[in-house]
């Protein structure tokens, strides 16, 4: 069987290479999404940990029970960091930022009316603090002075009534141990004010930390910045002053509290790690409080911070972990579909080489080979093929993947392709079971297809293959009906849990997004086998209905499909679901591409939108503060308003509305709406609701969203009140207009996490309006607190813009960039890991099926020379012959292409509503890593996209290409000609 295999391979080497190239991209295929995956979905977890700052840091927290610098350094210090190593080694980085902060101490005041004011001290390395701090006046304080020195800022030394130089007195209060009980012992501290300084505004060195003085009851706490080690420094000395042992011993409200701020070393963290490092920080959590639960010289250790689980609530980490699960399946799903497609042209192209090795076969049994002998031969080659591609396919995937993230993920995420350095090999081992799955499936696609074929003698193979009289199994056990009963259960059933909303948010992520993709594709399978068993019958009609019209290309064209099939349906078929998928693809990214612009401007409402913070300057008139808008180069139009929060009036207290008041003069040119929003456009509805508030009326007019009109049981002209959270003042409203949806209310934002959220409702109203019934109703006024912007496109304007709203008298906090959430939205690494590998999948499948089709069209052809030449030989002419094979390929290819198209359109359909998904955290201020799909808000509309019709038309020129090309080549040869053709 061995040395029949090699034999054969000097004959069949062209096909056995193609079969090569075929099981091998199976294999790169299945290797290279994984490994892709690990780099985009390490990509999204590195940038959730660099959003702020604050989220990679794991915070070490403890009260000090006693303290010296001695103590410090070998009793706290040098244990916890040996701790945090020992448990989290290179996940961290080695040196933390540490900080100490005494509780307050009460300033000793000659005033009786300031007594009572504290001073907390908040110490910090002066090496690390004099880059992050900009002095206004005097010095820092030294690292290691002889006396307690500090910074303040301005307001603190305009409040205390101190100048650089002065001192502050202290009344600092810790134990003295006597032999049966402590003793309370006071001393004064002088903190020497040695500078005046400004920390920079938020700089993440300081940590939040506010110097600023801040009430405290009916007192006032003030901040300065010190040294660390001057001030343990001064601990040792009052220590050996009174006790011993040189420790100070504090009482309970004078503890201080120790910081270490530990930095997770993000450029290590990948993916594949992900699960180690959740295990250790939990593990660090639990274990330090119970080794280090209380001590001599501190007590109740906590690490915790946005990596860590708190309380419950879930870490950063598990909730991105939890997500890019979710994500994957799609991702997973499709690989699959990709996979078994491209078994399918390996089990093809084993199919040819049979057919094409029949004389053969004929020859070895009549010189006394076996079945065995022959199918093991084949059998042997297949597993060659399978070890060849083993061994390469996974070396060839990580270059593959690099290319991909290159290409595909956003500058800052290219790091993300340091968890594909190092060896290949070990890289590549890494792949293994990947690899072996695949070679595996792809060895067993073609030895069950070798099987079939050398069941049979060559006299059946011969007579099978000029006309099909054996109908395969699934035809005889009517398969195909079962199948689509079981096809359109599963549909409806998809249907059913994806619309109906049965399950909780998260439940429902899990189930449908697998079923809305899985549905589909049973659907597919049914109506493919439907396809098989019409398809002679529909080859026999068009053989009939040619018979009537003159013409015999066409006739003979059909009339041999209709005798053997089974050629042109692979054929079609294998063009026909890569052509399908290819058109899925080019839909679903588009309409990701069209759904992340929608939903960006809807939760903005306008190019730019932000929250006025309160108390920054006196607000002058509103035309003033909007011209002011307005003049920043590059807004073209400005409208401000007022957002705030209400509760009806009644016993619906539990539903929540938010309120849009706007200035209806500016807001319509401003805002961003679309049709799904409104049916009427929102000029006209600006003009009802102005005109309608011009009435003068006790009430305001109010347009009212659909979700909080089904929730009041409004209608138009009714009216209703309103409680406002901020006032708890009613104001009574009467609706005027119902309006699908009102852009930045998110009234149907659901948690991936919990199912329990009630969304809220929207109403619009005019701004003048409610702030004059508002000001009768309660005598104050209100503030505007709400801006819209619509501004130039260009990229130097939008700089000018983001300057003015980053900062200054114009500063909005936070502010909503709409062009900065579509591209985030775009670079969204789990968003490029789905439509990379889509667009890997679809690119092999359809090379993989052009070139299966044009093999399997060339080798038909050439095994009908014969056939031709007896045409020549009768009398038809070169050009007739080449219109037989043209007539017959066009069905093929316009078959395959046009159910490609209704395959891709199915899929569509079906699936992308449930595949789309929206990552609403920037816009909507959530915490970093909280995962939020928009289900309802904006439906997904279907996009063609422009490349999808070039595509086609593309594909069509190439088939039309290679037919024009063969049918040429086929037609020539006369019946001399091919008899030396065939004997060659």
């Amino acid at each position: 069987m061995v040395t029949l295999a090699f034999w054969r391979v000097r004959e069949t080497w062209r096909l056995l290479l193609v079969a090569t190239l075929g099981v091998m991209v199976a294999v790169v295929l299945v290797c290279a999404v994984p490994l892709f995956s690990r780099v985009s979905l390490t990509a999204g977890l590195r940038a959730v940990l660099n959003a702020t700052p604050q989220d990679s840091e794991a915070i070490l927290s403890t009260q000090a029970i006693s303290l010296n610098q001695q103590v410090f350094a070998e009793e706290i210090d040098q244990p916890l960091r040996s701790f945090m190593q020992e448990h989290l080694g290179t996940a961290i980085k080695k040196r933390p930022e540490f900080i100490l902060q005494t509780q307050g101490i009460d300033i000793i005041s000659s005033d009786p009316g300031e007594s009572g004011n504290q001073m907390a001290l908040l110490g910090f390395d002066m090496q690390q603090a004099a880059a992050h701090a900009e002095l206004l006046q005097g010095r820092l304080p030294e690292q290691r002075g002889a006396e307690l020195e500090g910074v303040i800022t301005q307001k603190t030394a305009d409040a205390l009534r101190v100048s650089v130089g002065a001192t502050i007195p202290l009344s600092f209060s810790f134990y003295l141990r006597q032999v049966s009980h402590l003793q309370v012992a006071t001393q004064t501290l002088q903190l020497r004010v040695v500078g005046i300084f400004a920390p920079e505004r938020d700089d993440p060195f300081w940590q939040g930390y506010d110097f600023d003085p801040s009430p405290l009851g009916t007192f006032i706490s003030y901040k300065a910045l010190m040294s660390t080690d001057t001030y343990l420094a001064l601990l040792t000395t009052i220590g050996h002053a009174h006790e011993d042992d040189g420790v100070v011993y504090f009482v309970p409200n004078q503890q201080p509290f120790l910081d270490w701020y530990y930095t997770l070393d993000v450029n290590r963290i990948s993916m594949g790690t992900l699960d180690d490092l959740i295990a250790r920080l939990f593990s660090a959590q639990t274990q330090i409080v119970h080794d280090y639960g209380q001590t001599p010289y501190f007590s109740d250790p906590q690490l915790f911070g946005p990596p860590l689980e708190l309380y419950g609530a879930p870490s950063t980490l598990e909730r991105y972990r939890d997500r890019a699960a979710v994500a994957s399946i799609p991702a997973d799903i499709l690989l699959i579909q990709v996979l078994a497609l491209t078994l399918f042209f390996a089990s093809m192209i084993a199919d040819l080489i049979i057919d094409r090795q029949a004389g053969v076969i004929a020859l070895l049994r009549s010189r006394g080979a076996s079945r065995h002998h022959i199918f093991g031969s084949f059998v042997t080659q297949s597993i060659g093929l399978g070890l060849i591609a083993l061994a390469v396919g996974p070396l060839l995937a990580i270059p593959l993947a690099r290319i991909l993230g290159l290409r595909l993920l956003a500058p800052a995420d290219q790091n993300a392709l340091n968890v594909i350095d190092g060896s290949p090999l070990q890289i590549a081992l890494t792949l293994r079971w990947f690899a072996l799955a695949a070679a595996a499936c792809a060895v067993i696609a073609m030895i069950l297809s070798v099987r079939g074929s050398t069941s049979q003698d060559v006299l059946a193979l011969r007579r099978e293959a000029a006309r099909s009289t054996r109908h395969p199994l699934w035809r005889r056990l009517n398969l195909d009906v079962f199948f689509v009963i079981i096809a359109l259960t599963g549909f409806g059933l998809s249907l059913y849990v994806t619309h109906t909303g049965a399950l909780d948010a998260r439940t429902n992520l899990l189930i449908s997004t697998p079923l809305a993709l899985v549905a589909p594709m049973l659907l597919i399978v049914a109506g493919i086998l439907l396809f098989l068993r019409l398809f002679p019958l529909l080859l026999q009609l068009g053989a009939w209905l040619s018979a009537r019209r003159p013409g015999a290309p066409m006739l003979l064209a059909i009339a041999q499909m209709a005798r053997a099939p089974r050629q042109a349906t692979r054929m079609i078929l294998l063009l026909a679901l890569a052509s399908g998928f290819g058109v899925f693809t080019l839909v679903f990214q588009a309409t990701q591409a069209q759904q992340a612009r929608k939903v960006s401007a809807y939760q903005v409402g306008a190019d730019f939108s932000g929250t006025i913070p309160p108390g920054i300057f006196e607000q002058p008139p509103l035309a003033q503060q909007t011209a002011a808008y307005r003049r920043i180069p590059g807004v073209l139009s400005a409208a401000l308003g007022y957002s705030t929060q209400a509760v009806p009036e009644g016993n619906n207290q539990s539903i929540a509305l938010e309120i849009r008041a706007v200035d209806t003069s500016t807001y319509a040119r401003t805002a961003i709406w679309t049709d799904q929003d409104a049916s009427q456009p929102l000029p006209a509805l600006m003009q009802e609701l102005a005109r309608q508030s011009a009435s003068g009326g006790s009430q305001i007019p109010a347009i009212v969203d659909a979700l909080a009109w089904n929730a009041l049981d409004l209608s138009k002209g009714a009216t209703f009140s309103l409680a406002l959270s901020n006032s708890g003042a009613f104001l009574p409203f009467i609706a005027i207009e119902e309006v699908q949806h009102i852009p930045t209310v998110n009234d149907s934002l659901v948690s991936g996490g919990t199912g329990d959220y009630s969304p809220p409702g929207g109403i619009l109203i005019d701004y003048q309006t409610f702030a004059t019934i508002f000001g009768r109703a309660t005598d104050s006024p209100i503030q505007r607190n709400e801006v819209w912007l619509r501004t130039s496109d260009e990229p130097a304007m939008l700089a000018s813009v983001r300057r003015a709203l980053s900062s200054g008298p114009l500063a909005l906090v936070p502010f909503y960039d709409r062009r900065a959430m579509i591209a985030r939205s775009q670079s969204d690494p789990l968003y490029v890991n789905l439509i990379g590998d889509l667009a890997l999948g679809a690119a092999i499948a359809l090379l993989l099926a052009l070139v299966g089709n044009l093999i399997s069209s060339w080798l038909s052809a050439r095994n009908r020379l014969m056939n031709f030449a007896l045409l020549r030989a009768l009398g038809s002419t070169p050009g007739q012959v080449a219109r037989v094979l043209l007539c017959e390929q066009s069905v093929v290819y316009s078959i395959a292409i046009g159910l490609g198209v209704i395959f891709g359109a199915l899929l569509a359909v079906t699936a992308i509503p449930a595949l789309v998904f929206t990552s609403a955290t920037q816009a909507l201020g959530i915490t970093s890593g909280e995962f939020y799909v928009i289900q309802r808000v904006l439906p997904v509309q279907m996009v063609i996209p422009p490349s999808l019709i070039i595509a086609l038309a593309l594909l069509v020129l190439l088939c039309i290409t290679a037919l024009g090309m063969m049918a040429r080549i086929v037609s020539k040869p006369s019946i001399s000609q091919t008899l030396r053709l065939n004997e060659d």
